[in-house]
């Protein structure tokens, strides 16, 4: 009994550390309310899912109907992983990776759309630099044609864009807020400082055409190497819950420890401590991406 207490106290104590290296500090007296620290989080918390939301489509009460989804997940993984096992422990685990099969399903489709999006941009600015070059149109008129043949992701956004007479860099930061991509940023800080500054657009686009594909270039590999990263954190943790529910389903007799009050709690104990590790290697592997562009709406 005294070495089951001694492994529960290092494992809640390394859990403990590792949720303390892992928490960002706080830079002001007030990150030290606990009210106000849990505001941020549930606002952030709230914000990914309607993104998530919206990646498959839902826009309307987004982020509630996925929080529903990934409950309704979440007890049919507990409930699976139980009676599968027979250890009740282990039903933690099996909720834990059925909300993370949900939630890994809606981030691949936003990423495809992030991409889509990306190649769209990229196209635009090939075109309007194409269009430029000819000196046959100006930027307005170049914008109307993106609107009527331009990239299909954007062609919408483009066409209103064209459409407004008055208020033409309003529509413009509408269009940021809605698109929400670096790269459509630059796009838009390009063709707003054309009119004060003037000068020969050609070559403008043509740099920025070149800044644009370098950017997604690096950004893109950059994301290759955090998923073979992530990958390879989520088979090291993975592997020993595999191995236990193998073992459960085969009755192996190496689990009959785990039969009783003191081995659940032990192993309790060692999924959290397990789950915290993949929870901090995941903040470890998180790259900030392409940091949007800040324009003047004035």
């Amino acid at each position: 009994m005294r070495d089951v207490a001694a492994a529960l106290c290092a494992g809640l104590g390394v859990t403990a550390a590792i949720i303390a290296i892992g928490l960002p500090s706080p830079t002001s007296l007030d990150d030290y309310a606990p009210t106000s620290r849990w505001r941020r989080y549930l606002s952030r918390w709230w914000a990914e899912e309607n993104a998530l939301a919206a990646s498959a489509g839902w826009t309307v009460h987004g982020a509630g109907r996925l929080v529903a989804a990934q409950a309704v997940a979440a007890t049919a993984g507990a409930f699976g992983a139980a009676i599968v096992t027979g250890l009740p422990v282990l039903a933690a685990a099996g909720a834990a990776g059925a909300v993370a099969l949900v939630r890994g399903a809606f981030a691949a489709r936003m990423r495809a759309r992030q991409i889509a999006r990306q190649d769209a941009v990229l196209d635009a600015v090939r075109m309007l630099r194409q269009l430029l070059e000819t000196g046959a149109t100006s930027v307005q008129a170049a914008v109307a044609m993106l609107g009527d043949r331009g990239p299909l992701p954007l062609r919408a956004e483009f066409r209103v864009i064209a459409g407004t007479t008055v208020g033409r860099r309003q529509a413009w930061s509408a269009a940021r807020q809605r698109v929400r991509e670096p790269l459509f940023d630059m796009l838009a800080a390009a063709v707003l400082i054309q009119s004060p500054g003037g000068g020969e657009l050609a070559p403008l686009f043509a740099d920025l055409e070149a800044s644009v594909s370098g950017a997604q270039e690096v950004e893109r590999e950059a994301r290759a190497l955090q998923v073979q990263a992530r990958s390879a954190a989520t088979i090291i943790v993975s592997l020993p819950v595999v191995f236990l529910v193998v073992l459960s389903t085969l009755r192996s007799p190496y689990l009959d420890a785990y039969h009783n009050p003191s081995g659940q709690a032990f192993l309790l104990a060692m999924l959290i401590v397990m789950g915290c590790s993949y929870v901090w290697m995941k903040r470890l592997l998180l790259l900030p991406g392409l940091q949007r562009v800040r324009l003047s709406d004035a």
